[in-house]
């Protein structure tokens, strides 16, 4: 949903100020985690509060120079880098099913770009740096986490947000915007805010509960509602349906499902065999 909430705000409304937008996100999930009274903040929570806060920029500024089903695609690419970082940094080594089904993934999003006809430079070139900052990012917030709550660093990564994105606004007068008393406006305008503060929260739980790894195959199997939504022609109107893409987008989501159950697999227990007496 917030996929889609700004890419109609940013494209379709063309919404003239990214900075502006991640400003009021960061101003509304601040003011809500310090209502959970947060911790002092220590190294490892600073560290992934700047790269959440950097992964939040690049990941609004993919979405404007791309279509919902190709960013969607592209995006598996975090996937890869997130497994490679966890089992370098934290010793975590994936099982050999969990290996081929994000390869496989990987694989779909390969076949989704393949003949992309509306290739954008600018898009690509976020899109891969969103990647890199994703898998950090999911990374360093599972090290953060080992010693602080999730609402300490939720809290933090909202304030620093708050500053690079005042800073990046200055020049931007929202009162000089001629659509804010358009009803569609007002309704996705609000509907990223909320769904900023819903998936921030999600996925830092997530990571709490299970590992890196996880977080960013769950955020890939979205594609098989999104690829059919925008593949039947709503929210994203610079879609234009390809076979490849539509076809690269379903392998992507097949394979999340093999590593559902790859997980599934590895963390059962093993059966115990039954007495003969």
């Amino acid at each position: 949903m917030i996929v889609i909430f700004n890419k109609i705000l940013l494209t379709s409304y063309e919404f003239p100020s990214i900075a502006f937008l991640m400003l009021c996100q960061s101003v509304v999930s601040s003011l809500f985690f310090y209502l959970k009274t947060p911790e002092k903040p220590d190294r490892n929570v600073i560290i992934a509060a700047t790269t959440n806060t950097f992964n939040i920029y690049l990941g609004l500024n993919a979405a404007t120079g791309l279509n919902v089903a190709m960013f969607t695609a592209l995006r598996r690419i975090s996937i890869l880098l997130t497994m490679v970082l966890q089992w370098y940094l934290l010793k975590n080594k994936p099982t050999q099913l969990q290996i081929v089904s994000i390869c496989m993934m990987v694989f779909g999003s390969f076949v989704a770009a393949a003949n992309d006809i509306s290739f954008n430079v600018h898009g690509y070139l976020f899109v891969m740096a969103n990647n890199i900052f994703t898998a950090v990012s999911q990374i360093t917030t599972k090290k953060a986490l080992k010693n602080k709550s999730k609402e300490t660093l939720l809290f933090y990564s909202a304030i620093m947000c708050v500053c690079i994105s005042a800073f990046g606004c200055m020049h931007f007068k929202p009162q000089d915007w001629h659509m804010w008393d358009n009803t569609g406006v007002r309704i996705v305008f609000v509907g990223s805010i909320c769904m900023g503060l819903v998936i921030n929260w999600a996925a830092a739980w997530v990571i709490e509960m299970n590992d890196a790894l996880t977080l960013a195959v769950a955020g890939s199997t979205k594609s098989a509602m999104m690829g059919l939504v925008v593949c039947a022609g709503l929210f994203d109107p610079t879609y234009i349906f390809d076979i490849f893409n539509f076809a690269g987008l379903q392998i992507s989501t097949l394979s999340s499902f093999l590593y559902v159950y790859s997980k599934k697999k590895t963390q059962s227990p093993p059966t115990q065999p039954k007495s003969l007496v």
